[in-house]
């Protein structure tokens, strides 16, 4: 079973040399053991529009959560999207 969130909660991502380490979700500092895969979408690029270009991470954290994390690309911005049990 999956949650997705019909708002994305904002998320912070911790990096160290260039591997993801740690989200911080509501004050909350969780640490990420994996990065499970990557994929990115560019949704209506036919029409020159950035609107819909986002990048997606699961990943899987230290208490076995498993998630994905969505980057808005025009604004920088990462969210979280959905949790899987």
């Amino acid at each position: 079973m999956t949650r997705l969130f019909a708002e994305p909660r904002a998320v912070s991502l911790a990096w160290c040399e260039g591997e993801l380490e740690a989200m911080s979700v509501d004050g909350r500092r969780i640490a990420v053991v994996e990065v499970v895969r990557r994929w990115r979408v560019d949704g209506e690029w036919w029409d020159g529009s950035r609107a819909h270009a986002r990048d997606y991470i699961t990943v899987r954290t230290a208490d076995g959560m498993l998630c994905d994390l969505v980057l808005e690309r025009a604004s920088g911005c990462w969210s979280l999207q959905r949790l899987y049990d």
